[in-house]
């Protein structure tokens, strides 16, 4: 390819807010409940169950149905593994990690009450849940013989006065466009060439959200459940994705390849809080309704975008990278949960949650970005959920064995590409109980489909699913 000379160009390096959208604020507002093994082998349904560390997550009252001291420690296992299908051709990738779900303190501070309505026990709680894991890894791949990325680096280039450094700029760095001086336009050789190329998208996500809880719950007279916390979310996402372009059948002229790397790395924190009460009328029946309020984000994108191109011209790859970082604040949704439990004498019990949430409410800020677009995206694209998760426990002193399911709705509106993205889980656990220890252990097997745009209405369809393997280690005091 011969590259002109473009009469003016600026090359000065300016931030782009490619990486702050709507993505990101659903990435923040979309959680799937954690916590211990127990929890998580009934489907995360125990907000009225109580007395777990996993259930404060849900419903602070539960820290209100410990009658001593308890420390609880939760490690996992997990194997994500997401086939893809794009262009007729399907893929497989897979990603495993080991994690810290729950750590856990419950202090108790017991008090004299003459009333059959007084207050019979306070407990004070502090430790970690973990709310969402984001580990994955995908590979699409095929043969294109309609278009190219390349074809939206020259249609932005065409329309647009200030350049993208971390898009359009880079193609022009790495001659992957050019500009005919005399028709007043830019190019690239794909159009003259047509297509035929190999393509290829590798994306590898990693990170985690997880909260730190300080949670104070309080027993009315063994009938009314009281709980309060403060949370302190901790975020940590990087995310890598790689576009490659091939012509190893020389279809296209001055062209061999071109790699378009993208490195996103998140950390930041947020703080919110939740009430809740559990009211247990007859000994049979506990009814948990618990509000959470929108956790207040304040996050630092750092962002690389790196071009390499082979264009069969006789000379070196080309090579050109753009940096970037940005802060900016997110605010999640607000979320309602209601619960119930209904118990069979000490030997079984069944329990169900539902959860409200509307994603649209979510919201992006920033001191020097008024982000108007990417808070109508949410608004237009995203709508209300519900998520259900029910569980159920049959005992066998001194073991215990349990079963769950829970289905997150999708967060997309009607109309949406992704309006089916639920979000289903089954699992079983088994557990074993002392006077003083307890042993718990889950396995929980989820699954979800998804369309990942590679760009304008290329799209590969996704089917992930995740093993994990989970066990809680408990002492009471």
């Amino acid at each position: 390819m011969k590259k002109y000379i473009l009469p003016v160009l600026i090359l000065a390096l300016s931030l782009s807010l490619n990486a702050q959208n709507e993505q990101d604020a659903l990435r923040l507002s979309q959680i799937f409940h954690g916590g211990s093994a127990k929890s998580l082998g009934m489907g995360g349904a125990i907000g009225a169950v109580g007395a777990d560390f996993g259930a404060i997550a849900i419903n602070p009252a539960a820290s209100g149905l410990y009658r001593r001291g308890d420390f609880s420690l939760t490690t996992g296992f997990s194997n994500i593994s997401t086939d893809a299908s794009y262009l007729d051709n399907r893929s497989n990738d897979a990603a495993y990690s080991m994690n810290l779900n729950q750590i856990g303190f419950v202090i108790p501070f017991k008090t004299k009450s003459g009333s059959d309505f007084g207050i019979k026990g306070l407990n004070f709680s502090f430790g970690y849940n973990k709310l969402r894991n984001y580990d994955q890894n995908v590979v699409m791949n095929g043969i294109n013989q309609n278009n190219s990325l390349v074809d939206d680096f020259v249609s932005t280039a065409n329309m647009n006065d200030d350049w993208d450094p971390f898009t359009d700029e880079l193609a022009w760095e790495t001659w992957l466009i050019d500009y005919d001086s005399i028709a007043g336009v830019f190019y690239s050789d794909f159009d003259i060439s047509g297509y035929g190329q190999t393509q290829r998208r590798s994306v590898q996500t990693s990170g985690s959200l997880g909260e730190y809880v300080f949670n104070l719950g309080a027993n009315v007279g063994d009938k009314v459940y009281f709980g309060g916390s403060f949370g302190i979310q901790k975020y940590r996402y990087k995310e890598t994705w790689v576009h490659t372009e091939l012509d190893p059948d020389d279809i296209i002229d001055y062209f061999e390849s071109f790699r378009f790397s993208n490195n996103l790395e998140t950390e930041g924190s947020g703080f919110n809080a939740k009430f809740g009460v559990i009211a247990q009328p007859v000994s049979w029946i506990r009814l948990g309704a618990s509000i959470h309020t929108p956790t207040f984000f304040n996050l630092k994108d750092n962002f690389t975008s790196s071009m390499q191109t082979d264009l069969a011209d006789g000379e070196a790859t080309h090579e050109y990278t753009a940096y970037g970082e940005f802060d900016y604040e997110i605010t999640s949704p607000f979320r309602a949960v209601g619960s119930i439990a209904l118990f069979y004498k000490n030997r079984a019990m069944f329990s169900l949650d539902y959860e409200f949430v509307d994603y649209s409410n979510a919201r992006l800020s920033g001191d020097n970005y008024e982000f108007y677009d990417e808070n109508q995206a949410v608004s237009n694209r995203y709508g209300t959920a519900s998520n259900i998760r029910a569980g159920a426990e049959v005992v066998f002193a001194p073991f215990y064995a349990r079963a769950g399911y829970s289905l997150y709705g999708s967060p997309y509106v009607d109309g949406e590409a992704n309006e089916n993205m639920t979000n289903t889980s089954i699992s079983g656990g088994l557990g074993f109980r002392t006077n003083r220890i307890s042993l718990d252990f889950a396995v929980v097997k989820s699954s979800w489909e998804q369309q990942y745009f590679l760009y304008g209405s290329n799209a590969a369809s996704l089917d992930a699913s995740a093993m994990r393997f989970i066990g809680t280690l408990g002492f009471r005091f």
